[in-house]
């Protein structure tokens, strides 16, 4: 294991993101499951009907439990991250959010384990 950047090598290295122009929506869709897919359609509709509020210069991009960090996740679900660009300051931000089956949005993690909790399922690996 190499260390950089002075870091520890006992310390558990970071997930890391894939770069920005890595893979688009619809590369994404043909690797997902048909779940996701279901899910990901219903997230569109929910947008559509509410209207697009996302900035110019946001990239969004979606996860399903099939990735590293939202291997927590519910089959069906969807983690959505929404990378807003640097402003004046020069600092990016990461906005992420996730979506169940029906297309409902909720703002955290731990609103999601709330919710699956009033539902009675059981997340171990949370």
């Amino acid at each position: 294991m190499e260390v950089e950047r002075g870091e520890s090598s006992s310390r558990k290295r970071k997930w890391e993101r894939p770069p920005p122009g890595a893979t688009t929506h619809e590369q994404q869709a043909k690797e997902q499951s048909p779940l996701t897919l279901a899910t990901l359609k219903a997230v569109k509709e929910q947008v559509e009907k509410r209207g697009s509020r996302i900035s110019h210069g946001v990239i969004v991009k979606y996860f399903d439990n099939s990735d590293a960090p939202y291997d927590w996740l519910l089959p069906g679900w969807v983690a959505e991250e929404r990378d807003v660009p640097a402003g004046r300051k020069g600092l990016g931000r990461i906005y992420k959010y996730y979506c169940d089956p029906t297309g409902h949005m909720y703002y955290s993690k731990h609103v999601v384990l709330f919710a699956w909790k009033k539902m009675n399922i059981i997340c171990l690996d949370a």
